[in-house]
Formats: C-alpha cells, sequence, structure tokens
C-alpha cells in the first residue's frame, strides 16, 4: 500500500519537457567483481572458494541511446574487464589436464570484453515521453558479443591452462522507464528519472550456452541535458566449448554522468 501510494504521489507530480530530448550518453565507473566458476573436464574451479579472482576492478561503461523515432530506443553497450590474482589453491581439482593440489601456488588472469546493441518499443506508455511525467513500459530485443580469456597456472608444477573463446548472443526482456520534474519540490535538481531491465537469452558460436542481465539506475538532472547517474549491473553467463564451460559474470555498482541532447 505504502509503495503504491507512493509511485502514485509520483505520477502526480508536475513538470515540463522530460526527457524529449533524442540522443543519451552514459560514461562512468563500474566497479564490479567477477564470480562463478570454470570447469575443462574435472571438477568447477570456484573463483571465490579454489582460487581468489574476485577483486573489485575499476571498468569504464559506455552507454549510448537514440530516440529516432517516437516509441524507439535503440541503445549501444561496451566494457572491457579484466582482473588478475595468484595464491595457494583450495582443494583438489583438474582443470584441462593439469592437477591442482590444495597447497598448490596459483596465478590467473580473467578478461570478458563486450558489446551489445539492443532496440525497446515503448508499448505501454500510461505516461509518454515528452510530457509532465514519464512512464513507459518496454519489450526489448537485442544482440551481444563476448569475448573471454581464462588463464590459469599451476607454480608449482609450471603447467598451464589458457582459454580464448568468443560468443554472439540474441536475448529478449522488459524495460521500464520513469521520471518526472522536480523543481517545484527540489530548487538544484530539474528532474528525477528510474530505469530497470531483465533480459536473458542463448549463446551462439562454439558448444552454445546462455546468459541474462539486469540493471537498474536513477539519475538527476541538475541542469538541462547533465545528470549525476547512480546505478547496479549485472552481467551473467554461461559459455561452452568441447569439456570447458565459463560459467561466470560481473556484478556492481555504476556511477557517472548523463549527457541528454
Amino acid at each position: 500500500m505504502i509503495i503504491t501510494s507512493v509511485f502514485a504521489a509520483a505520477l502526480c507530480m508536475q513538470g515540463t519537457n522530460l526527457d524529449t530530448d533524442v540522443a543519451t550518453l552514459r560514461i562512468g565507473a563500474w566497479l564490479p567483481r567477477l564470480g562463478g566458476t570454470v570447469t575443462d573436464g574435472g571438477g568447477a574451479v570456484d573463483l571465490e572458494t579454489n582460487i581468489d579472482l574476485r577483486s573489485r576492478e575499476d571498468v569504464v561503461l559506455v552507454e549510448f541511446e537514440l530516440r529516432p523515432i517516437e516509441h524507439l530506443t535503440v541503445s549501444l553497450t561496451a566494457f572491457d574487464f579484466s582482473t588478475t590474482g595468484n595464491g595457494s589453491f583450495a582443494g583438489n581439482k583438474t582443470f584441462g589436464g593439469v592437477a591442482f593440489n590444495d597447497g598448490d601456488l596459483w596465478n590467473g588472469k580473467t578478461t570478458m570484453q563486450s558489446v551489445s546493441a539492443e532496440a525497446a518499443w515503448d508499448y505501454w506508455r500510461p505516461y509518454p515521453r515528452g510530457g509532465s511525467t514519464m512512464f513507459t513500459l518496454s519489450p526489448v530485443v537485442g544482440v551481444q558479443w563476448y569475448g573471454t580469456s581464462f588463464e590459469l597456472q599451476n607454480d608449482t608444477s609450471a603447467l598451464s591452462v589458457t582459454h580464448d573463446n568468443s560468443w554472439l548472443a540474441l536475448y529478449g526482456g522488459l524495460r521500464f522507464d520513469l521520471g518526472w520534474d522536480t523543481r517545484q519540490q527540489i530548487s538544484w535538481i530539474d528532474s528525477f528519472s528510474l530505469g530497470a531491465e531483465f533480459t536473458a537469452g542463448a549463446l551462439l558460436g562454439n558448444d552454445g550456452g546462455s546468459l541474462w542481465a539486469v540493471q537498474a539506475g536513477v539519475a538527476l538532472e541538475f541542469t538541462k541535458g547533465f545528470s549525476g547517474y547512480f546505478g547496479y549491473r549485472l552481467r551473467e553467463m554461461n559459455g561452452e566449448d568441447g569439456q570447458y564451460i565459463f560459467d561466470a559474470g560481473l556484478q556492481g555498482i555504476y556511477a557517472g554522468v548523463q549527457f541528454r541532447f
């Protein structure tokens, strides 16, 4: 009941010309951690318990949106993630024919690159873009390229395994956008907007796989066309190539600036 009341009050706030700009450029620092497992012919190697590749990294994340026509939003996103680590192996596993015994010294590196393009159609819009209040619900379809590299070396035995792979993904999902003018309530913020999106799909190439993603964020517009942005991004994938399975992903907060023009 409380959530419903807050939502209703938000939709009743007055403002003008919200979200009428054609393009949006968002750039900032994404602070993700890597999590999951990798498998190559033996038991799954956990990236948190068997080895530790979960240091938080600082990744530049660029997101661009274009609205060529009234109902359509086209988005492009790109990032390049890399992390390294070393230590003593916990447990007993075999990876790519290399035995890792409890206490063996290891070092490893993982990289993930991604470029995606998607389209969202404002199918249900009780408060269309361009008015005093905006609320839309949109189906999403997209295509994404993933490039991954995973290296794991047993320093005790001086043996190592490297996997370099790429997959193309097709996905679909749902997105919502909500915003309203806040100048009558908060003098130093012109508008407030928030959005969220969930997608899932299939990986193509090698032996296929699956992926899913969640993202959400809040934009505070201080002057027309310029906003501070704070959000969260999660990207998970399960890519297969023979006996090799990369079942891992990235998640973390995202902070940056947003330009609308």
